[in-house]
């Protein structure tokens, strides 16, 4: 698990960095999104060795959940389909969505959606990082948690309906252009002053899809994530 998980923790440690402390956050009005959002990441080691990462999601979000999922070629999800699962404990956290509830108390329901096995695996929060999970509702539902801009330096007026933010630890700079009406994102970028790190994260508004994923659950089996463990 360590291993599948190891790329997407990279990739979205720009985000991470805007909601450390998994706070409750308190109900704000925000609109219905359907986001594209595309992950770089490139890391230059000691070795010399240049890694990049990238790869794309799509989030749904209304109300009190949010469902995010990785777009995966579909030659690779038929291979996948062809493998006998009858012996697969462990959910791939990197390929099965995530979808997670806010519940009235401010408690999270957190869960990887297996297609395959037709059934939801519910992630209590002491499994969160075996799955990339900060437990923070504001960066899951937003990407970016909105308490975090209030920590960050506004940059100049709003332009295009973007309001710019810049934030600025030791060597790395963060930025984010905040849509001010869509309330999300819609670029996250962290640089360090050496040009050794740089992960950026852009986002889209797509069309809804006809049918919202987690309303096509019907007949799912629910296990909980710990059941699985060895």
């Amino acid at each position: 698990m360590k291993n599948l998980t190891s790329g997407l923790k990279a990739s979205i440690s720009a985000l991470a960095l805007l909601s450390a402390a998994p706070a409750a956050l308190a109900a704000v009005s925000a609109p219905d999104q359907n986001l594209q959002v595309q992950h770089y990441s490139m890391v230059l080691g000691r070795d010399g060795v240049k890694r990049e990462t990238t790869f794309t999601e799509r989030l749904y979000r209304r109300s009190d959940q949010v469902w995010t999922e990785r777009l995966i070629a579909a030659e690779t999800t038929d291979a996948a389909d062809g493998h006998d699962h009858s012996g697969h404990n462990h959910p791939d956290a990197g390929s099965s969505p995530m979808w997670v509830r806010r519940q009235a108390d401010g408690s999270l329901d957190a869960r990887l959606v297996e297609r395959h096995q037709r059934r939801t695996v519910k992630v209590d929060s002491q499994y969160y990082g075996n799955i990339g999970f900060n437990g923070n509702w504001g960066s899951a539902f937003y990407l970016s948690d909105p308490q975090s801009l209030k920590n960050m330096r506004a940059v100049g007026a709003v332009k295009d309906g973007v309001q710019l933010y810049e934030s600025k630890r030791g060597d790395l700079t963060v930025q984010v252009g905040w849509d001010v009406k869509g309330q999300y994102p819609r670029r996250v970028e962290s640089f360090d002053a050496h040009g050794l790190v740089r992960r950026q994260t852009l986002v889209s508004v797509i069309a809804a899809p006809p049918v919202l994923p987690w309303k096509t659950l019907a007949g799912y089996a629910e296990i909980d994530y710990s059941d699985l463990l060895d």
